[in-house]
Parts: structure tokens; sequence; C-alpha cells
């Protein structure tokens, strides 16, 4: 008599960004639906929200804003820049609106997790000015990384002309990540059909760590050798440059706003 074997959802299953394991303490399930994520956000060609604002603009708004903030000492001002960005979340999509806010949320928690504690410490901090600049920085960077993806980044780092060793480092930066979480995805792979139906030890991750290091630090030499044998040399010519259109008026305005209210208070 044939029993009838179904295999895991997860071999099934060729969407692997949404990855559910029966066993919460699999470390190896759990890691794999995580690096399925991570691969998911550097490989994501579309950003939650598609803006029709240039990649320059929305990276000058960015930093021209963090700058006022940092420098600002007035909780009105603060609450004006917290109330704009807050207002461009109102015409967006509901499920957009959900996925920037958990940004936010995870955003929040990181920072409270290393700051909070010294800020306790210390009886000079003014509490009120400190989290306002604290939510208000981390909600511009929630909707930057919400309405704009890596390869966007980068190609506006080359329009506003950034050092050519910056831009090349930050992009064989994130395409290396992009090669690690692949490598460790394929030996968590192999671990999880090697120990089919058996715990996996957790003495395993160190040797992972060994593998990948070793794995990369190869790769890496294999690259500057390939570019030293290749006569590479940062001297191309930058052809990129800013060009304003018509949806970037709006930005525009607002980032004017933003200058017009730190002048005033």
């Amino acid at each position: 008599m044939r029993t009838k074997s179904n295999l895991p959802a997860w071999l099934q299953t060729k969407n692997q960004t949404n990855l559910n394991f029966e066993k919460r303490h699999d470390f190896v399930g759990v890691n794999i639906a995580s690096l399925s994520k991570l691969l998911h956000f550097f490989t994501n060609i579309t950003p939650v929200y598609q803006v029709k604002s240039s990649p320059w603009l929305r990276v000058c708004s960015l930093l021209i804003t963090s700058l006022l903030v940092l420098l600002s000492h007035d909780l009105i001002f603060l609450w004006a820049c917290l109330l704009l960005y807050l207002g461009q979340l109102v015409f967006f999509p509901g499920n957009a609106i959900l996925v920037i806010f958990k940004k936010y949320l995870k955003l929040i928690i990181f920072t409270a997790i290393f700051i909070l504690p010294s800020l306790f410490l210390s009886q000079k901090a003014d509490l009120p000015l400190f989290f306002m600049r604290i939510s208000t920085l981390l909600l511009a960077l929630a909707y930057f990384s919400g309405t704009t993806t890596w390869q966007q980044f980068i190609f506006a780092l080359k329009q506003l002309h950034f050092p050519s060793v910056l831009i090349l480092t930050l992009d064989i930066t994130v395409k290396y990540c992009y090669l690690a979480g692949i490598y460790l995805q394929g030996s968590l792979y192999s671990i999880r059909f090697k120990t089919l139906g058996q715990k996996a030890s957790f003495h395993l991750l160190g040797n992972l760590i060994g593998e990948l290091y070793l794995s990369l630090k190869s790769r890496m030499n294999d690259l500057y050798q390939a570019m030293i044998l290749r006569g590479y040399k940062l001297t191309s010519k930058n052809r990129f440059y800013p060009k304003l259109t018509k949806a970037d008026l709006m930005p525009l305005v607002q980032l004017g706003i933003i200058c017009l209210l730190f002048w005033w208070f």
C-alpha cells in the first residue's frame, strides 16, 4: 500500500519572501526566511510607493531636512516638519502607509535600544526636544526608504556628483551583501536538507560565519585582481546631471517651506 507524502510548503512555493516555518525554535528555517526577505530588499527595483519626483531631489531633501532638524531648538519647527511628512503620507495607499510605518517603528526600536540608556543617565538632556528630533528624523528616513530604492539612490549620488570612490564603495558593498546572502542561503538550505527530520546544532553558526568570511575574502581578492588587470581607474567622466521636472515642483515647495520655517523660528 502506497502512502501519499506531501512536500513541505517551503519547498513547494516559488515566492521565497514569505516563508513560514512550523517551529519558531528552528533557527535554520527562521534564518532562511529572514535571508529571503533581505535578498528581496536588495533586488527589488520598485519602491513601496512610486513617486514621480527625481531621486536626486529626494536625497537633497533628506539631507537638508536632517541638517535643519538637528540644528533647530524649536519644538514648533519640529512639529511642522513632522506634519509635512505626515501630510504627504495621507495621499499614499493604505498598504504603502502600513509598510512605511512598520519601518518607522523598527527604526524607533533600534534607536531606543542604543540611545535611551545614556539619555536617561544624563541629567541635562532636554527630553521633549530630543524625542521630537528623533521622531522627525526617523520619519523622514522611513519615508525616503519607502519611496527610493538602492538603484535610485546610487543614481542620485551620481547626478549630484558625489565622489566616485564613495559611490563605487557603496555599490560594491550592496552587491557583495547580496552575494553573501545568496551564499549563506545556499548553505542553510544544504543544512536543512542534510538534517531533515533532525534538530540542527547551534554550533553550525560559527562554521557558517567562518566559511562566509573566507568565501567573501576570496571573492574580494579576485575582484581586486581583475580590476587591476583590466586597468580600472576612477577617471571616467560623470555625465549625469540633475534635471528638474514638473513632478519636482511640490517637493521643492515643501523644502522651501521647511527652510522658511527654520529661518522664521
